[in-house]
C-alpha cells in the first residue's frame, strides 16, 4: 500500500478513480454537476465520503424547498479554495 501512495504512476489511477465517484454520487444523489468544477473535486478528495455528503446535502435541500428556501449548493473547503486559486498555474504542469 504505502508503495501505492508513493509513486505517482500507481496514485494516479486511484486519484482519477476517488474523483469519479464523488462526481457520479453527486450528480445521482444530490443532483448537481460537479465535473467541471476542480475546488469541489479537491474539496471531497480532501475530505472524503462522497456518497454520505451527497444524501446529506439532498437532505438538506429537500427541507429547504419544502419551506420555500433556495437549495443550498456544495461547498469546497480550504483545499478547494487552494485547488482553484492555483488552477492556472496547475494547468501548466499537464
Amino acid at each position: 500500500v504505502y508503495k501505492t501512495i508513493m509513486d505517482p504512476d500507481l496514485t494516479l489511477p486511484y486519484v482519477a478513480a476517488t474523483i469519479r465517484k464523488s462526481i457520479d454520487a453527486y450528480n445521482s444523489i444530490a443532483g448537481f454537476d460537479i465535473s467541471h468544477n476542480p475546488g469541489l473535486t479537491a474539496t471531497l478528495y480532501n475530505v472524503g465520503n462522497p456518497e454520505q455528503r451527497a444524501y446529506a446535502l439532498e437532505e438538506e435541500n429537500e427541507k429547504r424547498r419544502a419551506a420555500g428556501e433556495p437549495e443550498k449548493l456544495p461547498e469546497e473547503n480550504y483545499y478547494g479554495w487552494l485547488v482553484n486559486d492555483k488552477l492556472d498555474e496547475l494547468k501548466t504542469l499537464f
